[in-house]
């Protein structure tokens, strides 16, 4: 199979492939990728508008654009700025992080594939590294569950990827510019990317092939314009000494989610690539040797350098990184989610191996039909959660009735005040229901827009939360003469495809203030 009779270093894509081969290759994949990402869509729209998890977050805050978010000022702001740009046009709707989630997806499959070309030299692994993320617990499930910032930083990891391999090898001006764009871009995406970059970096500067071709004058013309892109962020971070103190805070609450921390650090890599982690050794049976020979190959020193050695020593230390990181700063607690930009381009390293394994034709069309029956499979399992709900999911919050919460809402008198509550997925799922109304967080990271304290308003939260809970998050905001047990009880049947309506109920809590703030 002449595929898979790779040389151990990797050469300059142009030496290898015409480039009507990779235009082939990418419109098959990025196909690929859009018919997943219409389904998952589609199923979605189809099921219910209802926001979740990381969602509800950054619908409360687009409704501004601003540099930077007191709220999460260690959290750099490309995503937000994004969000509201499509919202200009969606509305504050699930549609517009629908949009912007699978289109990341997209652009991360078309990167990433490109960039395996270049450094495997063949299309079946290249599209066997991109499928293989079918095989990631993180993006094959949890990816359409959640995440905001985490999407848009694994599309700029895989645009750094690329756009670094093409300055290695062409090194054009036009090449180091649109590394600059990228890695601005990057900078404003997730504090993570800032990591992925400096192992990238650093892993070239290991190889005197890939250093003197990236250390060059013209390098500066990509650390110019990635400066640029994200001096108004930083500006904006140094601007106030609270931002700043927030940036070296610890993120370790006590010993016991320190040494999580680290734990966590070190199982990241290993974690985060399951089950592929585990696929991958089973079906090619070569691989354990080809990638015990990968990891303990001296630095090259070649004149052409190797670019699947180079991918390795990032990934090393990315996860060198971490721990210190863990370590040092005292990271807490870490989701495995926290690691997808950090190792989603180990996939290629990993497909690298498996090219010098040597496997069958049989092995490799194996384990493309597993990834594709894996992604069926989730596919299947999502499908019952959004549209089966009880007893399939346990939290079943597609299923909540907030356009029915919002209807009951204007029936007792709502006309568009400002809505206060301390639930961050009712007040994001409320600016779906009433885009125009001003909606504010109590609860920290609280999110106070304008004068929405002052002004004539609408508490609303869940009545399982209990009216004294209402009242510790509310005191601050409500005037002394007023309690939180006045407010008015609003039960809201459960909608289903085919059970009857109110099967289910949800009640929440509906209170109304015409004065000022209590002391």
């Amino acid at each position: 199979m002449s595929d898979l009779a790779q040389p151990q270093t990797s050469a300059p894509q142009s030496e290898r492939e015409p480039g009507a081969g990779i235009a082939y290759g990418l419109a098959i994949v990025l196909a690929g990728v859009l018919f997943y990402a219409l389904l998952h869509a589609g199923f979605r729209l189809l099921a219910s508008n209802v926001l979740g998890e990381d969602d509800v977050v950054a619908n409360v805050l687009a409704q501004e654009l601003s540099l930077g978010y007191d709220t999460y000022p260690r959290q750099p702001p490309l995503y937000n700025w994004v969000l509201w740009l499509v919202q200009q046009a969606l509305g504050p709707t699930l549609k517009s992080f629908l949009v912007i989630k699978y289109a990341a997806l997209t652009a991360t499959v078309g990167f990433l594939y490109l960039a395996a070309r270049r450094i495997l030299g063949s299309h079946i692994h290249a599209v066997l590294s991109v499928e293989s993320l079918a095989l990631i617990y993180s993006i094959s499930w949890r990816f359409h569950e959640g995440f905001t910032h985490q999407v848009l930083a694994m599309a700029a990891v895989a645009a750094t990827l690329y756009m670094f391999l093409r300055v290695l090898d062409e090194g054009r001006w036009r090449d180091f510019a649109l590394f600059g764009v990228v890695v601005g871009l990057g900078l404003l995406t997730e504090r993570v990317y800032a990591v992925f970059l400096g192992a990238l970096v650093l892993a070239a500067v290991l190889q005197p092939g890939l250093r003197i071709r990236l250390l060059r004058r013209r390098v500066l013309v990509s650390i110019v314009i990635a400066a640029l892109i994200a001096a108004p962020y930083l500006s904006w971070l140094f601007s106030d000494a609270r931002y700043v103190a927030d940036w070296l805070r610890p993120g370790a609450i006590n010993s016991k989610d320190y040494w999580r921390g680290v734990i966590d650090a070190v199982r990241g890599p290993f974690f985060y690539l399951l089950p592929l982690a585990i696929f991958v050794p089973v079906m090619f049976p070569g691989f354990l040797v080809s990638a015990r020979a990968k990891i303990m190959q001296p630095v090259d020193h070649s004149e052409t350098g190797d670019t699947l050695q180079l991918l390795w020593h990032a990934t090393f230390i990315c996860f060198v990184a971490s721990i210190v990181g863990a370590l040092v700063l005292q990271l807490g607690r870490q989701p495995i989610h926290a690691y997808m930009a950090l190792y989603v381009t180990t996939v290629i390293w990993l497909f690298g191996a498996v090219r010098d394994a040597e496997g069958s034709d049989g092995q490799l069309k194996r384990f493309a039909i597993l990834a594709l029956v894996v992604a069926a499979i989730a596919l299947s399992a999502r499908l019952a959660n959004l549209y089966v709900m009880h007893p399939v999911c346990k939290k079943c919050r597609w299923g909540m009735p907030y356009v029915e919460l919002g209807q009951e809402m204007q029936a007792n008198g709502y006309r568009g005040e400002p809505i206060m509550t301390f639930d961050a997925e009712l007040a994001g799922n409320l600016r779906q229901v009433f885009p125009k109304s001003k909606i504010a967080v109590v609860r920290p990271p609280a999110y106070l827009p304008g004068d929405v304290a002052t002004a004539p308003r609408i508490y609303v939260w869940r009545e399982r939360d209990g009216v004294k809970t209402a009242q510790y998050w509310f005191q601050s905001t409500l005037p002394t003469d007023v309690k939180a047990g006045q407010g008015l009880k609003l039960d809201i049947p459960w909608q289903h495809l085919w059970r009857d309506t109110g099967y289910h109920t949800t009640a929440w809590r509906m209170l109304r203030v015409e004065g000022a703030k209590g002391p």
